[in-house]
Formats: C-alpha cells, sequence, structure tokens
C-alpha cells in the first residue's frame, strides 16, 4: 500500500505515473470510477484498451454526468477506444438528481491474477490524473495488499451494470450517446467556465499556477461513422518497461535495448483503435526530395501513437528509436507506381539533458524511394507530389511490420476522397496533430 499526493508537485506522485507503470501489456481487466470523465486523458488509455477489446477481455467504465455535464463527443470518443459494442466491454453513466456521482477508483487485474488499484481524488481527467493537488492510496496484491479488498473494487465497479439499477444510463453504441444527449443527460458543449471571483479594486485574486506534472497528449479522435477495429497483439507480447525520467510515460522501451529496435520488435502489439495509419498534408519540410532540395525529410508524429511503438535508444543523446522497412508508392487513377523498398526510423528529441527539440516524434523519409519514383512520374509527364497534398501512412503492426506511404494524386478518386475525411476532420476539430489527420479502415488500396 502506498499513499501518493502530488500536493509537493511530485510527478512520481501523480496517478497518470502510477498509471503508466501499471498498464502494461499483462493486464487482463480494467475497471474504474470517477465522478468526472473529459476525452484529453485517452492517450494513456487507447493503447491497453485496444490490447484488452483484442483479448475480449472485460473493462468496465462508469462515469458521472452531474448535472449533466459530461460532453457527447467525449463519450462517443470514449465508446471508440473501448471498441464498444462488444462482448464484456461496459460503459455507463450516472446521473443523479440533487447528488453526485462522485468515487474515483481504478482496477486492473493482471495475467497471473495478481491486482492493482487506485482510490483517491483524482478523476478520469487530464487534470486530475495529471496536473491538480490530489491524493490517494496505491494498492497492489503483488505488495502483499488484501486480495479481498481488491476485489471489492472491482466487484463495486461492476454491480452498477446489475440490471434496474436507478441512476445509471448504460451505453452500448452512439445511438445510446444521442439518446442520453437529447434526454438532457449530457450535454453538446463542455460547460463554460465560472468567472473568477473579484477581490479588492475589482481585481482577480494573484495566486499561483499550476503546471502539468505529467505530459499527456491530444488523444485520436474516434468519428462515428468509422469505429475502430483491433490489431490482435503479438501471439506472445513482447516485455516493456518504461524510463521516466527523463522519458514521459507513453513511451514504452525494450528491457536493456541499448540500439534501436527493429520491425516486429519495435512493436508493442497495441493498435491505433478505428483508424490504420494517418492522412498527413505534406509541407515544406517533407517535400524537399520531390523538389530536389537539400536535407533530410522528416514527418512529424502526433505523440498519441507512442504507445504502439517499442524503442530502444539511440546514440549519443540517448534518443528512442524504433527502426523500419518502408514502402512508398504513388496512386492515381490510372498507375500504382513502386518504389524499392527502403528503411526508416521514428525517434524522438528533446528529453535528455542538452538534446535540442520539443519531445516529438519523427519519421525519416528516405531520399532514395523518392528519387526513383520521382523520376517515374517525370518520365510520364505526371504532376509530382507537393507541399499541401494529402498522402497516406499506413501503420506497422505484428502482421505487417513495416511502415507504407502513399503519395496521391489530388485530381484522383482517392485524392477526392482523402480530401474530404480531411476537411470533416478540420471541421470537427478532431486533427491528430496540426499535420495529420487519423486514416479509417479501408480507404487505402490493397498493396
Amino acid at each position: 500500500m502506498r499513499y501518493i499526493d502530488t500536493g509537493a508537485r511530485d510527478p512520481g506522485h501523480a496517478v497518470a505515473t502510477w498509471l503508466g507503470a501499471v498498464l502494461l501489456p499483462d493486464v487482463v481487466e480494467a475497471r474504474i470510477q470517477s465522478g468526472f470523465y473529459s476525452r484529453e486523458v485517452l492517450p494513456l488509455f487507447v493503447g491497453p484498451f485496444a490490447t484488452l477489446a483484442a483479448l475480449g477481455a472485460p473493462v468496465r467504465v462508469v462515469i458521472g454526468s452531474n448535472d449533466g455535464g459530461t460532453v457527447a463527443s467525449h463519450l462517443d470518443e470514449l465508446l471508440a477506444a473501448l471498441q464498444m459494442p462488444r462482448v464484456n466491454a461496459n460503459l455507463g453513466v450516472v446521473y443523479f438528481a440533487g447528488a453526485f456521482f462522485h468515487p474515483k477508483t481504478y482496477h486492473f487485474r493482471r495475467a497471473d491474477g495478481s491486482q492493482a488499484a487506485y482510490i483517491g481524488s483524482a478523476n478520469f481527467t487530464l487534470p486530475g490524473i495529471a496536473k491538480h493537488v490530489e491524493a490517494g492510496i496505491t494498492l497492489d496484491t503483488r505488495d502483499g495488499d488484501p486480495q479481498h479488498i481488491l476485489d471489492e473494487i472491482a466487484a463495486a465497479t461492476d454491480a452498477w451494470f446489475t440490471p434496474g439499477r436507478p441512476g445509471i444510463e448504460v451505453i452500448n453504441d452512439g445511438a445510446d450517446v444521442v439518446r442520453l444527449l437529447a434526454d438532457g443527460i449530457v450535454r453538446a458543449a463542455p460547460l463554460p467556465r465560472p468567472p473568477c471571483p473579484t477581490g479588492r479594486g475589482g481585481q482577480a485574486p494573484q495566486r499561483p499556477g499550476l503546471a502539468p506534472l505529467v505530459a499527456i497528449n491530444a488523444p485520436p479522435p474516434a468519428p462515428v461513422a468509422a469505429r475502430p477495429i483491433a490489431v490482435a497483439p503479438a501471439s506472445t507480447p513482447l516485455p516493456t518497461m518504461q524510463q521516466t525520467p527523463p522519458y514521459p510515460p507513453y513511451m514504452w522501451f525494450a528491457p536493456g535495448a541499448n540500439t534501436p529496435t527493429k520491425g516486429a520488435g519495435a512493436l508493442t502489439g497495441t493498435s491505433l483503435g478505428g483508424a490504420t495509419g494517418l492522412i498527413l498534408r505534406l509541407n515544406r519540410d517533407n517535400d524537399r526530395h520531390w523538389r530536389n532540395a537539400p536535407g533530410t525529410a522528416n514527418v512529424s508524429i502526433p505523440v498519441s501513437t507512442a504507445s504502439t511503438l517499442r524503442f530502444g535508444i539511440y546514440g549519443p543523446r540517448a534518443r528512442p528509436r524504433a527502426e523500419f522497412e518502408l514502402q512508398i508508392r504513388y496512386v492515381d487513377n490510372n498507375s500504382d507506381l513502386r518504389a524499392p523498398v527502403d528503411e526508416t526510423g521514428i525517434m524522438s528529441f528533446g528529453f535528455t539533458p542538452g538534446d535540442a527539440g520539443h519531445a516529438d516524434l519523427r519519421l525519416v523519409l528516405p531520399k532514395a524511394p523518392i528519387v526513383d519514383l520521382r523520376g517515374q512520374l517525370n518520365a510520364q509527364g505526371k504532376r509530382l507530389p507537393q507541399a499541401l497534398d494529402l498522402a497516406l501512412l499506413e501503420w506497422p503492426s505484428p502482421a505487417t511490420p513495416n511502415f507504407r506511404l502513399t503519395f496521391v494524386d489530388p485530381a484522383s478518386g482517392l485524392g477526392t476522397a482523402i480530401d474530404g475525411i480531411w476537411q470533416n476532420a478540420v471541421a470537427a476539430n478532431q486533427l491528430a496533430s496540426r499535420g495529420a489527420c487519423w486514416l479509417p479502415v479501408g480507404v487505402s488500396p490493397a498493396w
């Protein structure tokens, strides 16, 4: 048993840090109760939820919509992260008149039967797990804590799904979210923040602020029209570990890997949820080989994809790096032109002392295959890809452990289709990052 309290601003006491240490590939059941929930918490859970979905394992989440404050679109994204509807996954929203649903418990059962749990004040929100002053207790049967107490924590969550229990609305799919929105149990937009009280002279009180203790990035969006499917984990999950500090808890490493991981060995076995990769908006950095400009071409990769990758350590700056084969092609209405397979790597910068960077992930675009494609396109008199075009980056999986990059003629049928997906993501504020949105299943032509 351990008492954790972020009043002293120690990142080791943040619930996000505890979650990062517990949410390992050996987790086979997950249960959460929380008075409040918001989508910004999801990056830490997308990978584990996808793995549990692939296994058909139990996940039960009960959240409050106290005074109807939970946002409908946030529930859609939670449904997608849970990969619902599916057997053994339950999501419920509790709303009482004149009273709050206010517990905060997180419970996980591992493949060996051991259990870990947190009970405290931290809601299933980004500020709750990573910023606010929160306090609670963690328990773990591996540390000798009583099994019957952890069993009771799990049973209390499960009990909310007893048929006929008052106060809870069970959600199975997006239609249920629409129903709750129509009934006023959830809302379409977040509640406005109340005005800050004023003091002497009508001025707001001057008080110190709090910086986040753990960095968590924006989660993958989950369009209702494209519910996720799971990519099955490797038949034997590979061992992973965290190295915090200096690296954040969403980064996983191969134990003892002092060189970059490669191919299937660079994957944790989790998926991107409902996406099979990214739709990229090309820019002047990553179109340079098409322009025959000097320098290295890189694609910025959303940090929310990091849980799918299993890094090793590279170079004197001890940068996280994972290496893969890369297939590259160009597609229009009449052509599917291929370049020779080359090597690429995803690397993160800016975590170790003296290393420049913004804690971002970058995928290298090798020059040789693009030069090859450029020659093919020039020989046929076709337009070359350029900045602001869209391209498809398909993610590696245990079954196909390599990246696949498709440059697309914007005037083609595929170009029109992915432009529509991009514009819809922009309008819905569902970009994965400034230069990417999520690639739904079935959009990319077969390789």
